[in-house]
């Protein structure tokens, strides 16, 4: 059984605990967000510390010329590591997806930072216009991409200022509405149901 005295020495200790953790685990977080990664829950914590200490050590160097105003405590150490780490993340999400940093990655290592295709052939800036076939199906749908979701077979692909078109004629199907100017209108497709897409 804890006792009182360790139970208040833990939560007392906590917070230096905390700062070899959070602030790493929350720039990962970002960044796996920001980019689509998939990391293993179990390497973030290791991640995490390995971070958190780069994080603090920075911290550590900055407050002999920028903080030195502050308190010198855990839960102060905790905030500053937490937002420069913030910042970092953002700062390698942002350059990152540039266009600039995708072309010297595909020259220099020959793919991308993206684990999916799709970050690669969307223009999700400007969006893309798509040709969707479906499986079993006479006719496809072109609009124009207004999002996507990741979730494995159970993902699925929003159209706005879509129509359906007859693959024989390719012409409009008949008695089905077109909304090819409207885009407050959308059509949502599962991945899995379609055949292929043409991106233009």
């Amino acid at each position: 059984m804890i006792k009182i005295s360790e139970f208040i020495k833990i939560i007392e200790n906590l917070p230096l605990l905390l700062q070899y953790i959070v602030p790493g685990y929350t720039s990962i977080m970002i960044v796996s967000f920001a980019l689509s990664k998939k990391i293993n829950k179990k390497n973030m914590v290791l991640f995490g510390c390995l971070i958190s200490y780069v994080l603090l050590s920075f911290i550590s160097l900055m407050r002999i010329k920028w903080f030195q105003h502050l308190p010198n405590n855990a839960t102060i150490n905790s905030a500053l590591a937490i937002i420069l780490g913030v910042i970092i993340s953002l700062l390698i999400s942002i350059v990152s997806q540039g266009k600039w940093f995708k072309k010297l990655s595909i020259k220099v290592f020959h793919k991308t930072l993206n684990d999916d295709i799709w970050r690669d052939v969307f223009d999700l800036n400007n969006g893309s216009n798509l040709k969707v076939f479906l499986r079993d199906q006479d006719y496809y749908l072109i609009g124009h991409l207004k999002n996507y979701e990741e979730k494995g077979d159970d993902s699925w692909l929003a159209l706005s200022a879509f129509a359906k078109f007859s693959k024989n004629t390719n012409t409009l199907c008949e008695n089905e509405p077109e909304y090819l100017k409207d885009n407050t209108v959308f059509i949502v497709v599962r991945f899995s149901d379609i055949e292929n897409i043409q991106i233009f």
